[in-house]
């Protein structure tokens, strides 16, 4: 949910603060193991039922 939230922010508020957007991208790269381990479970999975 926060990295949805934070998702929301970036994409939908303009940030013309710019510690506020050094903050939330800081908080962006933060969940890039995150997703990449998403990405690549759902790979696996996908590989498992032969579709890819």
């Amino acid at each position: 949910m926060t990295m949805r939230q934070l998702r929301n922010q970036m994409v939908h508020e303009y940030m013309e603060d710019m510690a506020l957007l050094s903050s939330a991208l800081q908080s962006g790269h933060d969940f890039v193991p995150t997703l990449l381990n998403t990405a690549h479970a759902m790979r696996e999975q996908l590989k498992s039922r032969d579709w890819l």
